[in-house]
């Protein structure tokens, strides 16, 4: 018991002493908390990291079109010669008639594609016209196309024919060498 009352009167003594001398020398005790807790850089351990791409690889591109009956497509900026896209985000807002929703609504870069559809969400109805929106949200790279370089467009197609419609896309990402 006495082993005890002894071990603990020291620790808390030692503990006293340490918040004291934090009190009195900041510094001094920060240097010694730094001293003990280090971080490094090593192949076994590395720390990630990012690197942002240069302002003139950015890529930032919107267009917007009417649906013309149950479709609608559009076409964006091209991606310079000899760059492949990598796009971070994609979004489409389709406002139509009542009742004329949209059954895809999808990024692609010809015909024959490749195509990335984005999920559809209804939002508040307005009167006589539907509102849904999607978004995209990943990375997705796309090499250009041998012979015809790399054009992104966006499209929508709808469940039923719609009198009145329209749609805007965005895509934003950056250009890297082509490969």
């Amino acid at each position: 018991m006495n082993f005890a009352k002894r071990f603990l009167m020291v620790a808390g003594a030692g503990a006293l002493a340490g918040i004291l001398a934090m009190a009195i020398a900041p510094k001094t005790a920060h240097a010694l908390v730094a001293a003990l807790v280090q971080v490094a850089n090593t192949p076994s351990s590395a720390v990630p990291v990012l690197y942002a791409p240069a302002a003139s690889n950015v890529y930032f591109a919107m267009c917007e079109n009417f649906v013309n009956g149950f479709a609608g497509s559009c076409t964006l900026s091209p991606v310079p010669a000899g760059r492949t896209l990598v796009i971070e985000a994609a979004s489409i807002i389709t406002q139509t008639s009542s009742g004329a929703d949209p059954t895809g609504a999808y990024v692609y870069t010809s015909g024959d594609g490749p195509f990335f559809y984005i999920p559809m969400q209804l939002q508040s109805p307005a009167g006589f016209l539907d509102n849904y929106t999607g978004q995209l949200q990943g990375r997705i790279t796309i090499a250009a196309i041998p012979g015809y370089g790399l054009t992104p467009r966006c499209g929508v197609a709808l469940g039923q024919n719609s009198n009145f419609g329209e749609f805007y896309c965005t895509i934003s990402g950056y250009t890297i060498p082509a490969s």
